[in-house]
């Protein structure tokens, strides 16, 4: 495959097909629009939501593509020397993100391989105040979806935000997912084991047939 349409990395048959690598390498254009998304409405709705704990001294952003949102989140409620870090499947996406936002550092990591024995919380961190983020992520990953929630609160401590922001289409159709995140209550229920909801916002729109339905949920992880 060499298309340069990034949809043509992403679905197929019904089924994900996740070529991100690829689709990062050939994409004509930025996916997802990425660089046009700082004044949509969830990313407005995600900031007034953090800011009451703002500032943060760490971010990462699970899946974080090509670092728009990272960049967004740094600029808007990090500190002057916030610790950005970005995590992405792709390689590509990861460099290309390096070279658009220098003063954060991207590496490569696959949300849906099964959790290691290895736990990466620290035992002490220079950092006071630690956001954990993944948006728009979970229709790529849901097949995985216990081994996506087992390996981010693997990073996560006792206590830290972990911000999850999730778009929906029309819950009454038919949708690739449903039968694993049928609804925002469902996606509740797969990060319980592990964190505690403690503020939420659902952006609910009757007019678009798109995936224009927002949750956006702040947890915090649990002891275990």
């Amino acid at each position: 495959m060499n298309n340069n349409d990034y949809h043509d990395y992403v679905f197929k048959g019904g089924k994900v097909l996740g070529e991100f690598e690829q689709m990062y390498k050939n994409a004509k254009n930025i996916p997802w629009h990425q660089d046009e998304q700082e004044d949509w409405l969830d990313i407005r709705l995600a900031l007034e939501l953090l800011m009451k704990n703002a500032p943060y001294d760490y971010i990462l952003d699970f899946g974080a593509g090509l670092g728009f949102f990272l960049n967004t989140l740094g600029e808007n409620i990090g500190t002057d020397n916030c610790t950005l870090i970005g995590m992405d499947i792709s390689e590509t996406a990861c460099i290309k993100a390096k070279g658009l936002f220098e003063n954060a550092n991207f590496s490569v990591f696959d949300l849906r391989e099964r959790p290691q024995t290895t736990d990466h919380r620290p035992q002490t961190t220079d950092h006071n105040n630690r956001l954990f983020c993944i948006r728009g992520t979970l229709w790529y990953v849901f097949p995985n979806m216990n081994n996506v929630v087992h390996n981010i609160a693997n990073h996560i401590c006792k206590g830290e935000k972990l911000l999850v922001s999730q778009n929906f289409p029309p819950l009454d159709s038919s949708f690739i997912g449903k039968d694993i995140i049928p609804d925002h209550q469902a996606l509740i229920r797969h990060f319980s084991p592990f964190f505690s909801l403690i503020n939420s916002i659902w952006s609910q729109d009757f007019v678009s047939d798109g995936n224009d339905n927002w949750f956006i949920g702040l947890f915090e992880r649990k002891v275990n």
